[in-house]
């Protein structure tokens, strides 16, 4: 660009140079000719009226060849040619021809149709007869026109050797001009090579560079305005990442998934939250949203405020299941121009969950307190209606009783479940899991040995200790063991083992029971879940303990497995 430049300037002024030395050059040349013209006119002038006062009497008194002497002599002498011309235009003597009659009328020559009617005339012009160019001079006297012409060889030749002086002072003049031209340019074009490359290194990023040599002129000032401003565009462009960054780490930290969409219908911003819910890994940046969401409800959703420029909220389900909260608000400039939208997806899964459990809950939960009150109430009238029968009494009490006791263990399940679930944290307490083990065992021993179950134990010298909750652990171990029991066969086997392996703790507890299905496993652990639901409500269980086996393992951050089959099940505590 700056050699551009300086080349354009440099050729300019050599051109203005070059008219202005061929100007120069004319105008000189046509000066001297102009100026050497104008003298031999004034000589041809002076010679005129002495050749008038010689010839004048002698021509009036027609004394015709001492006229052409003396016409002659003065050509000779004057070096001019010499003309008698009447006042019709016919030509009396030549000095340079002989037989004067072969000569046309020269009334219409110039020099001589101005001295006739004006009194004197020049002209200069291509002479056929001596075969060069003349100045001629002609001046009317009392009866005759006297013509003089001088040939301009002489001049011409005057004026070629000044021609040659000219040009070559001109060529010097031009070559020093050019030197001292191209010097200047090159001189004043420096601060713009500066300015220009300082101009292009930070169009290319290089923000840190600066002009730092000014100069003492305007384009010292230009270069001091380019640094300001350059400071100022990397004082905006650090504001604008910075401003970038927290938008980006804001956009990021939302759980919810988020998407500016232009009016143009293109992605321009988003997180990484919104790609994950509509399952997409590429960049949606500048994509169309409808090429990227997968939803034919959401996509006619997103259309239809892009066009009427309405908020919108509704419910939806995408992927996997998961079902979200969906917000649409329009962005629109102060004079209410649509530019855009955005989409909010709020994830609402779990709480669409929750809300599924806690509807289960209350199905189960009155369903299973329901029944043990409808057979208390039914024992009670029973024996309203037969008080004397004392036998028949006494057993409806038991029964009744039993009923109570299963709804009271009922109760306390769900109060323990709903304490583990809302509670964040439990204390932290070193805990003996031998021990805890040990003390369910004996908790339990009544009810292993009422059905004839033999109870195996393998508890190496290990280190038992823990850093857990007390009572999480107890209902973990309690509620497996005791899950043995209830769903083992008559005169079977229970047994309860513990290994150490590179300082994790790997608790087993098998019974040689009925076993859970494969397809069942998965669905064990689940709220009043039982695989055998006649079994279950014999066994006087609640449908809980294995609900709340889970959520205990998953606030201390226990690990429990299960194996089955027909022999039997085994759970497995990895603490």
């Amino acid at each position: 660009m700056l050699k551009k430049l300086s080349s354009k300037l440099i050729t300019y002024f050599i051109c203005l140079i070059s008219l202005l030395v061929i100007v120069i050059f004319l105008t000189v040349q046509n000066l001297v000719k102009t100026r050497h013209i104008n003298l031999m006119l004034n000589e041809m002038v002076r010679y005129s009226d002495i050749i008038n006062l010689s010839i004048s009497e002698v021509f009036l008194k027609n004394k015709n060849k001492e006229v052409a002497i003396l016409i002659n002599d003065f050509a000779k002498a004057a070096n001019v040619r010499i003309t008698l011309i009447n006042m019709d235009g016919t030509v009396t003597f030549d000095s340079d021809v002989s037989d004067v009659s072969s000569l046309e009328n020269h009334y219409y020559r110039q020099e001589v149709y101005q001295a006739i009617h004006n009194g004197s005339g020049n002209s200069i012009r291509y002479s056929s007869t001596v075969k060069t160019d003349m100045l001629y001079y002609a001046k009317l006297y009392d009866k005759y026109v006297l013509r003089l012409a001088i040939p301009l060889y002489t001049l011409n030749e005057s004026l070629s050797e000044l021609r040659m002086l000219i040009i070559k002072i001109a060529a010097g003049v031009f070559f020093i001009a050019v030197i001292i031209v191209v010097v200047v340019i090159l001189k004043i074009t420096g601060p713009f090579k500066e300015t220009l490359s300082f101009a292009e290194n930070f169009s290319k990023g290089d923000y840190k560079k600066r002009i730092l040599n000014y100069t003492d002129d305007e384009i010292g000032s230009l270069q001091r305005a380019l640094n300001k401003m350059a400071d100022t565009i990397v004082e905006t462009i650090e504001a604008h990442i910075f401003e970038k960054k927290k938008l980006e780490t804001t956009l990021e930290s939302i759980s919810d998934g988020i998407a500016l969409i232009d009016a143009s219908k293109k992605i321009l911003i988003w997180n990484k939250t919104f790609t994950f819910y509509i399952g997409i890994e590429s960049d949606p940046k500048d994509r169309p949203f409808f090429e990227v969401i997968r939803n034919r409800l959401l996509n006619s959703k997103l259309e239809k405020a892009l066009v009427s420029g309405e908020s919108d909220a509704f419910e939806i389900e995408l992927l996997n299941e998961k079902v979200f909260d969906v917000i649409i608000n329009p962005i629109k400039e102060d004079n209410h121009l649509l530019k855009g939208v955005l989409l909010v997806l709020h994830d609402i899964s779990e709480k669409k969950k929750i809300e599924k459990i806690k509807s289960d809950l209350v199905t189960n939960v009155s369903h299973e307190l329901k029944t043990p009150i409808a057979i208390v109430k039914g024992y009670l009238e029973t024996i309203k209606e037969n008080p004397d029968n004392k036998s028949m009494l006494n057993d409806f009490i038991d029964r009744a009783l039993e009923n109570v006791d299963r709804q009271n263990a009922l109760i306390q399940d769900i109060i323990k479940l709903s304490m583990i679930e809302s509670s964040k944290e439990f204390e932290k307490e070193e805990v003996n899991i031998r021990r805890i083990i040990l003390n369910c065992l004996d908790i339990l021993t009544p009810k292993i040995s009422k059905k004839g179950i033999a109870l195996h134990t393998d508890f190496p010298e290990i280190n038992y200790y823990t850093v857990a909750n007390d009572f999480l652990a107890e209902e973990i171990f309690f509620n497996i063991i005791d899950n043995a029991i209830n769903y083992n066969n008559p005169g079977g086997t229970i047994k309860v083992s513990a290994r150490l392996n590179n300082n994790r703790l790997s608790v087993s507890i098998s019974d040689s029971g009925i076993g859970i299905p494969q397809e069942y496993i998965d669905r064990i652990f689940e709220r009043f879940y039982r695989v055998d639901k006649s079994r279950s409500r014999t066994t006087g269980g609640t449908g809980l303990g294995l609900s709340i086996v889970k959520h205990a393992a998953m606030v201390l951050g226990w690990n429990i497995s299960v194996d089955s089959d027909k022999k039997g099940t085994t759970f497995t505590i990895l603490i």
